[in-house]
């Protein structure tokens, strides 16, 4: 089994949960996002690393004791990390018991992808962009039906607290009346409080 690694970011802290954390970026993503920060997950061409689920272990063990220490640990993201949720499976299936592991993704995949890393992962940190599926196509290029079922069926499968739902405010294309409206089925739907921010836009693509 080998994973399509974009990049590995280590020593990272503030940004993707508690503790100090490794990111590994996957290749690979349903959507096309206007405001993109990772474009090149889409390109085939751009540099990128193979590893098996083994050798990319060995790798995080070098930030072992900064996970134990600060409750941190091991992060995957993209592009959409959960096209490889085989590999990052394997990955969190023999990681060491005491790192946390944790996901970003918009959740826009197949619920065969996200099931079997039910069990394995601490933390989902979910981006679902706008809950109004016209504000959301016009964004990603997609429809977000596979969201919020997603949501719906992963809420009977684990504790909310183990699902951090983050709603962006996105220039030119939600206002913060529609940012409120999404908080709302967020917490009516789920129990949870989402988080808010605002996307830095640099440029948008065509």
């Amino acid at each position: 089994m080998i994973g399509d690694i974009m990049s590995i970011s280590r020593l990272r802290m503030g940004t993707d949960g508690e503790g100090v954390s490794t990111l590994i970026t996957l290749h690979g993503c349903p959507l096309s996002c206007k405001y993109c920060i990772n474009d090149y997950c889409h390109d085939e061409f751009c540099e990128r690393s193979a590893y098996t689920p083994e050798k990319l272990v060995e790798v995080l063990k070098k930030d072992d004791i900064y996970f134990k220490m600060s409750g941190g640990g091991i992060v995957f993201g993209g592009g959409e990390p959960l096209l490889q949720s085989e590999f990052i499976a394997e990955v969190f299936r023999i990681a060491d018991s005491k790192w946390k592991k944790r996901i970003e993704t918009s959740l826009n995949v197949p619920w065969e992808n996200i099931e079997p890393l039910l069990p394995l992962t601490d933390e989902w940190i979910i981006d679902i962009k706008d809950i109004d599926e016209g504000i959301y196509r016009k964004y990603t290029g997609c429809s977000n039906a596979v969201v919020k079922e997603n949501l719906l069926k992963m809420k009977e499968h684990i504790p909310a607290e183990n699902m951090k739902i983050r709603v962006p405010y996105i220039p030119d294309y939600n206002t913060e009346k529609n940012v409120e409206k999404s908080v709302k089925w967020v917490r009516n739907a789920l129990g949870i409080e989402a988080e808010q921010f605002g996307y830095f836009v640099t440029e948008k693509k065509q």
